[in-house]
């Protein structure tokens, strides 16, 4: 049988250093209570390397451990890339989760401290896993969390006068307030062990959007107006819209009362971050909820709703929706797998209730956040709270 270190490349390709206190060993159960309590925060790679320990808990340091390392999981990472097998496989997902800074997502190279103020609830796990005091950690920080910073301006790139730099600065300005307060929220507005379960970049994508849409308040009440509004202009009034800016108390369109603003279409303006996701995340729902009444009946729809306690629905069990509803209990079924069937191989229909669920992941932090599986949705739980794999 071939040894540890003839399974390795010759070549070493990464020098990683880990506290000198880190942990080394952790028990199977304690491991279990970590991957529970931490699940939202870790990524796929750093789960697959957690559930290794688990199930090799009582031989992993012997079997990774080399001579020149005090930490095992530290020592067979610097030795380099087993040539095959699960210990590649192992390798590939340690080195993933190193490259990506965030080695501290493996508790075995947390010290006792950060291991059991995670366990315990408390603090979130992003509390000890990000560097958010030194300053070559908040760099570090900032160049890991950048794709986030842009996807954020972009959702705003174009809706208001202010360019790109303007809307990027704004941005920063509310990612750097995020990495000085997070951690240090008021607990008295949250739930005590519900605000652990909050991942900094929800909290940071919180602030980015709330600051941008600060800038954007304080700019001026000059507003774009939108090429809908424009088209709607130029057929009640047969003549083309002068420029593409006007005052937001402008009358736009025609009704009963004389014409509305702009700023009646608009959100609550002093509590925008709020009303606007609200706003957006009704009309995904109601886009989603339109294409299932195009192509299924009132009552079957009811079933569908009252199963999952959809739209004003009660959710309640087969038995009292057969009651209700004056149906077989196998019919209800049916029904139910009809209409997911329909949201599965319905590529718009499933688009909007991705978009659904990653608004709410996004924007309005929402707890349960693992949302997986989306090319089967099938295979979703769905709810106007949270989205599962079953």
């Amino acid at each position: 049988m071939k040894t540890l270190s003839q399974l390795f490349e010759s070549k070493k390709v990464m020098n990683f250093n880990v506290n000198k206190d880190a942990l080394n060993y952790i028990s199977e159960d304690d491991l279990k209570t970590y991957l529970d309590v931490a699940k939202p925060f870790l990524s796929e790679d750093s789960r697959n390397v957690i559930n290794y320990l688990i199930v090799n808990n009582t031989s992993y340091i012997s079997d990774l451990s080399t001579d020149d390392e005090e930490n095992a999981l530290a020592g067979f990472y610097n030795a380099g890339k087993p040539k095959s097998g699960n210990l590649a496989e192992l390798w590939t997902s340690l080195h993933n989760v190193i490259k990506g800074g965030r080695p501290l997502e493996i508790p075995v190279f947390q010290t006792k401290e950060q291991f059991e103020s995670i366990i315990k609830k408390e603090v979130a796990a992003d509390e000890v896993i990000l560097d958010l005091k030194t300053e070559a950690g908040r760099n570090k920080v900032v160049k890991q969390y950048e794709p986030l910073i842009h996807k954020i301006v972009n959702q705003w790139k174009g809706k208001s006068n202010l360019q790109y730099d303007d809307l990027y600065s704004a941005a920063l300005v509310g990612f750097t307030y995020a990495m000085n307060r997070y951690g240090k929220r008021n607990k008295s507005e949250v739930a005590d062990d519900a605000i652990k379960r909050y991942t900094f970049g929800q909290y940071a994508a919180q602030f980015m959007k709330v600051q941008i849409l600060e800038a954007i308040k304080n700019e001026s009440q000059t507003v774009r107006v939108p090429t809908s509004v424009q088209n709607k202009e130029r057929k009640e009034k047969g003549s083309n819209t002068k420029n593409n800016s006007v005052s937001g108390d402008k009358a736009v369109g025609k009704d009963d009362e004389g014409g509305k603003s702009l700023f009646d279409f608009m959100g609550n303006v002093d509590d925008a971050s709020k009303s606007l996701d609200q706003a957006d995340l009704k009309r995904l729902w109601d886009a989603f909820y339109k294409d299932l009444e195009d192509e299924f009946d009132s009552k079957m729809l009811d079933i569908f709703y009252s199963f999952y306690g959809l739209r004003d629905h009660k959710k309640i069990q087969n038995k009292e929706i057969a009651e209700k509803y004056k149906v077989n209990p196998s019919n209800i079924t049916y029904y139910i797998s009809k209409i997911r069937r329909f949201i599965a191989t319905n590529k718009k229909t499933r688009n909007k209730l991705q978009d659904c669920m990653e608004l709410m992941k996004e924007c309005q932090n929402d707890l349960d956040r693992e949302i997986q599986g989306w090319e089967n949705p099938v295979h979703v739980k769905i709810t106007e709270n949270t989205a599962v794999p079953e």
